[in-house]
């Protein structure tokens, strides 16, 4: 071999040491990009929770003028869609007045 093939021999060797560790370090890129997608959905699936929670806590802080009229009809026996009924307020929002009154109980 004279020395142009021996330098292209070297550098073809050189070109898959590099081909090699670049499919290597794509490998390892795509592990770490599923794994912050999993951070980033897990993340999305925090935010959405708490601003149900925030929602939620709104509609009872909203109707807590009526938390006492629900509860002294749940407490007289009325059914949550007789409530609903009466006070015209959705059952969904009874029913989270009517949690809210045990969780104030608890403490």
């Amino acid at each position: 071999m004279d020395m142009i093939d021996q330098l292209i021999m070297g550098l073809i060797a050189i070109l898959f040491v590099i081909v090699f560790s670049l499919l290597a370090k794509n490998a390892k890129l795509k592990s770490e990009n599923k794994k912050l997608q999993e951070i980033l959905e897990l993340k999305d699936r925090t935010i959405s929770n708490y601003e149900a929670s925030r929602v939620a806590v709104t509609d009872v802080i909203e109707n807590f003028s009526s938390l006492d009229d629900v509860m002294a009809l749940i407490n007289a026996g009325e059914s949550k869609a007789d409530v609903s009924e009466k006070l015209g307020i959705p059952l969904n929002k009874i029913e989270l007045i009517i949690k809210f009154d045990k969780l104030k109980k608890r403490d």
